[in-house]
């Protein structure tokens, strides 16, 4: 066996598992976001000493959780911000036979775990997010902690529609393969 049937075997048979588990991750980490966010305003209205929380504080963490529970909703609406149609989760058929000969097969598997990668990097561009809601900005502005989110999140997109950027990207630099 060599590394291209390793790629196509590994990006078949493990796509739907890291999408699943992706999802899956979101959905957690949004519940603990809100319920982390109702937990510390419960706190602070029962226990005395407690610092208030505010809905300046309690409302974006509560959003940013909603957009992690619904994380594929959100890395679609952010495609179809930049782009149309919607996006489809699972193996890249991109390489065809008669284009890229016996290496169609290994060429849409690498493809198939960079759209998994972007999946991943958009979760990190939202995690990211909530940093940067929660704990506020760096006050020396050493770092921009929002941007960073966006870049995450925007890149993490066109990585998981890769077939598609790869196709704009041909067609607007004319270059034929």
């Amino acid at each position: 066996m060599d590394i291209s049937a390793m790629l196509v075997n590994l990006a078949r048979d493990a796509a739907a598992v890291m999408w699943l588990a992706l999802w899956t991750m979101g959905e957690l980490v949004g519940t603990l976001y809100c319920g982390n966010a109702v937990l510390r305003m419960s706190r602070a209205a029962r226990l005395p000493g407690q610092p208030p929380v505010t809905m300046g504080e309690l409302v974006p963490v509560m959003l940013v959780g909603g957009l992690m529970y619904n994380l594929s909703v959100f890395i679609n609406a952010t495609w179809n911000s930049m782009g149309t149609g919607t996006i489809a989760y699972g193996p890249v058929a991109y390489a065809t036979g008669a284009t890229f000969g016996r290496f169609a097969d290994a060429i849409n598997a690498v493809l198939t775990l960079a759209s998994i990668a972007g999946g991943y990097f958009f979760f990190k561009g939202v995690i990211l997010l909530k940093h940067s809601v929660a704990d506020g900005q760096n006050p020396q502005g050493g770092e921009d902690i929002v941007w960073r989110a966006l870049v995450h999140m925007i890149g993490g997109c066109m990585l998981v529609q890769i077939a598609d950027m790869i196709e704009r990207f041909r067609q607007t630099m004319h270059v034929v393969w």
